[in-house]
């Protein structure tokens, strides 16, 4: 606003002054109620955040600063207007010095202009007449299309002759001694531009209105005994099909025989009709350009339905035939299985020395095999079942002494174990046997009467008087008294009786099933026994070894080492309450391992405190000195371990090992002092009559060596969850480092289809990966928030913790580039899948364009120059080549589409190239000029994507150009050939008559 550098350009300062008025009429005022607006949300939020620390605004967003701003703009806009008003007097002060320059120069815009027009005007003119000469024997809707062109080339001239007029009111206003002069002359230009749009409306278009009502006529009345040709043919073949469709398949043999021969003169019908779908194809030229499209949609039905129809009738055939041929088939297999049937119904079973016994076990292999599975089945079960109850009973029957040796129960701990390892095999095989039950068909049910309906399955498909069942089929059993015949009722409700061999009880077989479930209740009965007399041996050894400890003396005590006397106790201590942890804390005999366990350790420290113990030691004495020496050790630990709390955290993973180590080192060396606090322990508790002050250290004792343990075990925590964040880091940082070199890796977008399906492709499996990492970031910052919570409690009376807020801000950094990487992908996945859709269309098209373009292109090289072709000939060439501009016309609107994806696909690789040079330098200035280093990039491609496009659509542009403007001059000097061929016809016929 406050810039005083101006154009010296009148036009320009105008302009200025008109940009001006418009920001202060329409900008102004709607930045005014915004203004207002944000006053009145400050003061809520004010409001709001009253009594906290939470509302940090900068000054220049506040009110004041936002009206201190606004003031400053009212000034700049008054100090605006003043400079731009007085630049604008000096500057009508020049432009009257040049007020006669310019009349000058209008003088000589119309001079040219006049000129120019009048040349357009002639041109026009010889078009005109060139029409005119064809109009009666050229194609009409060719003469149409010419005098469509002469129409918008006259309404293009209107504009400059209304410039012309303009140039002509002005000299009027300056009383210009040429005024009429120019004004005639411009008039003259708009008369005849009008005389020749009436010439070209009501003349030329008049004549050919008549001539093309006569044309349409016969072309109509042509044209529709085309079509009603062709809709016969679809109706003859519609009827055809629907009959075929409809065929109905006999069950009689004689009947499908007839059915047959009648089809057979059917097809060769429907084969001669080709001769007429082939007519109706060679017909097709007949037809005009308007009523092509329609013809052709009618023309492909009646190919694809006669096609259809061919295939149809050649499968009818084919069923027909296959159909008598099972039928015959099938009749002699009927005559089969009755004769099979006869004989197993009346076969004798009860002499079987009249039975052909090696033919019969042949015949029932199948049958035999499954009974053989059966009978291998029971007996895995009996084994299984004889194996449990052996070994039960001798569970039952041995380990139950209470006294015997620590070797003796070791050898029946080894024996149980051997034989747990052999229940969990038989378990195994049970479940095994369980899954085969389920394939075995209860046999013995379909020789016993059933008590209640039960579903069985369709063996094969069967059809009688008043039921049909298909293989597969679950149809009811109503009665199986007769073995032979079975009432069934059907999938539709209809009862009826139907021979027992169709049908198969399905599996599994009741029987089996409940004698496995009780094997699998016997072997669970078996195991709880086993757990039970395990539990006992182990009880009675552990109670056998805390009998032999009570019964040491100090003697006994001393003569073992003191790192054996603490194993001993310790693997005791263990084996005792892992004992108990199986146990029930009710339950009697684990209330009486407790008490042997509390009189085996009092015993032992006991038999401790006395191999400590002094022969004439001042037990008093002696306490106060240890546990001075000893809380000064306290004090001392304490005092680091606060110390170690109240540093900061560390940054890298190595600076936290050494910490590890450090604490674990301190932990012990605390360790080591749990002697010396039990052997204080245990002389303040053999002093008789301790003193008050002697009391208050011990319970100092016992709270300070509390509060230290539970500090470090906070301590130990916090270096726990450190260790995830600092790794959490390290490996986010990794992961989102290698995404972003992997993203700005990518090239610019390509043009190739399989191109762009291959970055689709890395987008998707990178877009996955994202989904299977996102747990790591939800994961760091969890353990990022509960870092402070270990923090605070570990550092007291201590309200901020600026090493975690570092922390912190660099997690929430890292989650930022996350979210920006998730971002790029899911929006590089959309414009890739919107682009390839977009590329497909236009490949498609450009394609075939590209082809038809180079059919036109080789059509019209090929044709012969005209200077060589006979009259008849040159009429021929003048109409190809018209016929192929009407094509070329009509693939105005594909290459318009063309254009239009074309344009779309560049706008989208565009925006896609941008984004990522922008997101690369973005990455560029996180990681520094040396990341470029480690970008995976390809070789760059010579031109992306959007380039090659552009260059196809302006190469395809110029090439449909071009061809049009080819075919266009070449019709013109056919015309003037055949113009002049005329002139000379008509001068010999003149010459003929005088």
């Amino acid at each position: 606003m406050y810039e005083k550098e101006l154009p010296t350009n009148f036009e320009e300062l105008e302009k200025l002054m008109k940009q001006l008025n418009k920001f202060q009429d329409e900008d102004l005022p709607p930045m005014a109620s915004e203004k207002d607006r944000l006053k009145a949300i400050y003061e809520e939020l004010v409001h709001a955040f009253k009594g906290t620390n939470f509302l940090h605004v900068p000054f220049e967003l506040q009110p004041k600063g936002l009206e201190d701003a606004w003031e400053e703009l009212l000034k700049a806009m008054e100090f605006r207007n003043e400079i731009l008003h007085e630049q604008l007097g000096i500057q009508d002060d020049l432009e009257s010095s040049k007020f006669q320059g310019n009349l000058d120069d209008i003088i000589s815009r119309l001079t040219r202009g006049i000129g120019i027009v009048n040349e357009k005007l002639d041109l026009i003119l010889r078009r005109i007449e060139e029409v005119e000469a064809k109009a009666d024997t050229a194609d009409p809707a060719e003469i149409r299309r010419a005098v469509q062109e002469l129409v918008d080339d006259l309404e293009a001239i209107e504009a400059p002759i209304n410039d012309l007029f303009d140039d002509v009111d002005i000299l009027k206003s300056h009383n210009h001694p040429k005024t009429d002069e120019f004004y005639r002359q411009v008039y003259g230009l708009h008369q005849r531009r009008t005389a020749y749009l009436d010439r070209l409306n009501n003349q030329i278009l008049t004549r050919i209105g008549i001539r093309t009502d006569t044309m349409s006529r016969r072309s109509e009345e042509r044209t529709k005994s085309l079509f009603h040709n062709l809709e016969e043919a679809i109706r003859w073949v519609r009827e055809k099909a629907e009959k075929l469709d409809n065929m109905v398949f006999h069950e009689d043999l004689e009947t499908l025989e007839e059915l047959f021969e009648q089809h057979k003169i059917d097809n060769r019908d429907i084969q001669d009709f080709d001769q007429t779908v082939k007519e109706c194809i060679a017909r097709q030229a007949e037809i005009s350009a308007e009523e092509s499209h329609e013809y052709c949609e009618l023309l492909a039905v009646l190919e694809s339905e006669y096609q259809q129809l061919r295939d149809l009738s050649a499968g009818r055939m084919l069923d027909l035939d296959s159909l008598i041929a099972f039928i015959r088939a099938a009749q002699l297999e009927l005559i089969w299985i009755h004769e099979r049937e006869d004989i197993e119904v009346t076969r004798n079973w009860s002499n079987i020395e009249r039975l052909d016994l090696p033919m019969l076990q042949n015949y029932f292999k199948q049958l035999l095999h499954e009974m053989n599975y059966v009978k291998n089945f029971q007996e895995e079960v009996a084994v299984i079942e004889e194996w449990i109850k052996s070994q039960t009973e001798h569970l039952e029957n041995n380990y139950n002494q209470t006294n015997f040796s620590v070797e003796e129960g070791e050898r029946w701990l080894r024996e149980l174990n051997e034989i747990r390892e052999v229940i969990q095999r038989y378990h195994t095989l049970l479940m095994t046997l369980a899954e085969r039950s389920a394939q075995i068909s209860p046999l013995w049910q379909r020789g016993e009467r059933i008590r209640q309906p039960i579903p069985v399955t369709a063996w094969c498909d069967y059809k009688g008087k008043d039921i049909e069942i298909r293989a597969g089929d679950e149809v009811t059993l109503i009665d199986n008294s007769d073995l032979i015949n079975w009432v069934v009722r059907g999938v539709d409700g209809v009862q009826s009786t139907v021979p027992s061999v169709v049908f198969r009880i399905p599996p599994p077989d009741p029987q089996l099933t409940n004698h496995l479930a009780r094997l699998a209740a016997q072997l669970d009965k078996m195991r709880k026994l086993w757990d039970r007399k395990h539990r006992m041996i182990r009880f009675n050894m552990m109670i056998s070894t805390m009998k032999s400890i009570q019964g040491w003396d100090l003697d006994t005590f001393l003569s073992y080492p003191p790192e054996q006397r603490d194993e001993i106790i310790k693997a005791l201590n263990d084996d005792v309450n892992k004992l108990l942890a199986e146990m029930d804390p009710n339950d009697p005999l684990a209330l009486r391992l407790k008490e042997e366990l509390r009189r085996t350790n009092d015993h032992f420290l006991d038999l401790l405190n006395q191999s400590l113990r002094g022969p004439e030691s001042d037990l008093s004495s002696q306490f106060d000195e240890r546990l001075a020496d000893l809380l000064k050790k306290l004090e001392e630990a304490w005092k680091k371990l606060n110390e170690r709390t109240a540093e900061g955290v560390p940054k890298t993973v190595e600076d936290l090992e050494r910490l590890v180590n450090d604490h674990r080192a301190f932990e012990e060396a605390l360790q080591n002092l749990d002697s010396e606090v039990s052997n204080v322990k245990e002389l303040f508790r053999q002093i008789p009559n301790p003193t008050p002050q002697q009391r208050a250290n011990h319970d100092y004792l016992n709270s300070r060596w509390e509060d230290i343990w539970d500090l470090s075990r906070m301590y130990v925590e916090r270096l726990k969850i450190l260790q995830q964040v600092l790794q959490g880091i390290d490996e986010v940082t990794d992961i989102v480092r290698r995404h972003e070199i992997t993203l700005s890796s990518f090239d610019d977008m390509p043009s190739a289809l399989d191109s762009l399906r291959g970055v689709h492709a890395q987008l998707l499996e990178l877009n996955m990966v994202l989904q299977q990492q996102e747990h790591i970031i939800h994961q760091l910052n969890k353990n990022t928030a509960q870092l402070r919570q270990h923090v605070a409690r570990t550092r007291f009376n201590v309200a901020s913790h600026p090493d975690v807020d570092r922390l912190e801000e660099q997690v929430q950094q890292l989650t930022v580039r996350w979210d920006n990487v998730c971002s790029q992908v899911s929006d590089r996945l959309k414009v890739a899948e919107e682009s390839q859709q977009t590329q497909m269309v236009y490949r498609s098209q450009y394609d075939e364009e590209i082809q038809w373009l180079d059919r036109v292109e080789n059509t019209i090289n090929k044709l012969r120059k005209p200077e060589s072709l006979s009259p008849d000939e040159l009429q021929q060439q003048l109409e190809q080549l018209m016929a192929e501009y009407r094509q070329l016309q009509e693939h105005t609107a594909t290459i318009e589409n063309i254009n239009k994806e074309g344009g779309k696909f560049i706008r989208e690789a565009k925006n896609y190239d941008n984004s990522l040079n922008t997101f690369r330098e973005h990455i560029t200035s996180i990681h520094g000029p040396g990341i470029r280093n480690d970008f995976r990039r390809t070789q760059p491609q010579p031109k992306n994507g959007a380039q090659i496009v552009t260059e196809e659509l302006e190469a395809l542009n110029r090439r449909f150009a071009e061809l049009s403007s080819v075919i266009l001059e070449r019709r013109n000097q056919l015309n003037i050939l055949i113009q002049n061929w005329k002139r000379k016809q008509q001068k010999k016929k003149n010459l003929h008559v005088v």
